[in-house]
């Protein structure tokens, strides 16, 4: 891609794909990252590109070893206690039907020609957080090639009215009664944040003020 008037896109598609490697399940290569600053710098990298003002986050320090890091994912995303993880990572799992979150999940999928792996579900963060990564890029690709971009607008739009805005302000607030590390904590607000600018900001451009 150019430099230029297709940063901003670039800059929150690669913001999209950083938040969905680090909602995975946490392998020793995130946990360098995070405990040597690369994940911090990689965020403040973009965040002037971006078009809209956002603080930067998930830069706490990890203050205990690798395998205590993965527990504590484990202990609020995964395991937690015999009712299951007391801050799922499933967008359905915060809504009352989730059978229908992920039918609709898989039709937005299917329309832009994409399917699933095997062994994901439609519905978890790092899966619609992918979907983003992937709708901004095509984004940037056709301004770079002088192609309609308002389609995928729109989509990005829909799919954070939908989803990944409407359950991550859920998760966050969950996440508070179950004290977080920090990075965790840091994590889940940077991402809050970040969809609820970015809703936003599409809302803006696609929907322009007369004044």
């Amino acid at each position: 891609m150019r430099a230029g008037e297709e940063s901003p896109t670039i800059a929150r598609s690669q913001v999209y794909r950083l938040l969905a490697r680090s909602f995975a399940f946490p392998d020793e290569a995130l946990y360098e990252d995070v405990t040597k600053g690369r994940w911090q710098e990689q965020v403040s990298q973009v965040l002037p590109q971006f078009p809209f003002e956002l603080a930067a986050g998930g830069g706490a320090a990890v203050a205990f070893p690798f395998a205590e890091f993965q527990a504590e994912y484990n202990r609020l995303f995964e395991v937690g206690t015999m009712g299951g993880p007391p801050c799922p990572l499933f967008g359905g799992h915060h809504e009352r039907d989730r059978m229908r979150v992920m039918e609709e999940l898989i039709r937005f999928y299917n329309y832009f020609g994409l399917s699933m792996a095997a062994g994901q579900l439609p519905d978890h963060i790092t899966v619609e957080l992918e979907f983003m990564h992937y709708l901004t890029f095509k984004e940037a690709e056709a301004r770079q090639q002088n192609r309609e971009q308002d389609s995928y607008q729109r989509a990005q739009k829909d799919f954070l009215d939908r989803h990944l805005g409407k359950w991550v302000p859920v998760l966050r607030q969950k996440l508070f009664n179950f004290d977080p590390p920090p990075f965790f904590a840091e994590l889940v607000t940077f991402t809050d944040e970040f969809v609820g600018r970015d809703r936003q900001y599409l809302k803006s451009i696609l929907n322009p003020s007369p004044f």
